[in-house]
C-alpha cells in the first residue's frame, strides 16, 4: 500500500502551519533518540517534536491528548482522510517532527510501531532546502518501495512499512505524522 495525495489542505488548515507550525509559536521539545534498534537500545539521532497524541504504547487509560493544538492538527488529518477516502478506527500516535542535520546521514530503518499493525501518513509542512531528505519505505525484504521526495503540503500514505528517512543537510524537514488502524 502506498499513495500520495495533494490539494487536499483548507485555506485555514495552510494558515495554522504557515502562522503557527512554522513561525515559532508551537513548542519543539529535544528527542535524545529517533528510535529504538533491533536490541530495543535507543540509537543517538537526535531531533525535535511536539507531541499532539502520545505513543499508544506511552499513554495512560483515558489520556486523550497532549498538546492544545489537538483540533488544528486533526482538522489537517481529517481533510487528508475525506479526500483519501479513508476512516480510521484508532489513532495510535500523532507528532510534528522537525528534523535538521545531526551528524548523522539518516534514520534507522524502523517501525514506528513494531508489535502493532498499523498504517502511516506523513504530511510534509515544509518545503526543505536539501531536495535529499527523504522518505523511504521498503518492502518486507528491505527493498526500496519509494524514495519519497519532500514537497510543503504533499501527503503520504503507506502500511506496516520499514522506512527511513535522510536528515537535511541544510534547513530542517518538518513532517506531521500518524499513526493509526
Amino acid at each position: 500500500m502506498y499513495k500520495e495525495v495533494e490539494n487536499f489542505l483548507s485555506e485555514d488548515n495552510i494558515k495554522f502551519i504557515d502562522d503557527t507550525i512554522l513561525n515559532s509559536k508551537i513548542p519543539f521539545y529535544h528527542h535524545p533518540f529517533s528510535c529504538l534498534d533491533k536490541d530495543n537500545k535507543p540509537d543517538t539521532k537526535c531531533f525535535l517534536s511536539h507531541v499532539i497524541l502520545k505513543r499508544i504504547e506511552h499513554r495512560q487509560e483515558g489520556e486523550l491528548y497532549n498538546s492544545p493544538y489537538y483540533p488544528e492538527v486533526l482538522s489537517i488529518l481529517n481533510s487528508f482522510f475525506k479526500k483519501s477516502k479513508i476512516k480510521p478506527k484508532e489513532y495510535l500516535r500523532i507528532s510534528i517532527n522537525y528534523t535538521y542535520s545531526n551528524g548523522h546521514k539518516k534514520s534507522d530503518t524502523h517501525l514506528d510501531h513494531p508489535k502493532i499493525k498499523h498504517k502511516q501518513v506523513l504530511i510534509y509542512l515544509n518545503d526543505c532546502l536539501d531536495k535529499n531528505a527523504n522518505t523511504v519505505i521498503l518492502d518486507k525484504n528491505k527493498k526500496i518501495i519509494k524514495e519519497v521526495s519532500i514537497k510543503k503540503h504533499k501527503a503520504v500514505l503507506f502500511g506496516n512499512n520499514l522506512h527511513y528517512h535522510y536528515f537535511p543537510k541544510k534547513g530542517c524537514r518538518v513532517v506531521l505524522v500518524c499513526t493509526f488502524r
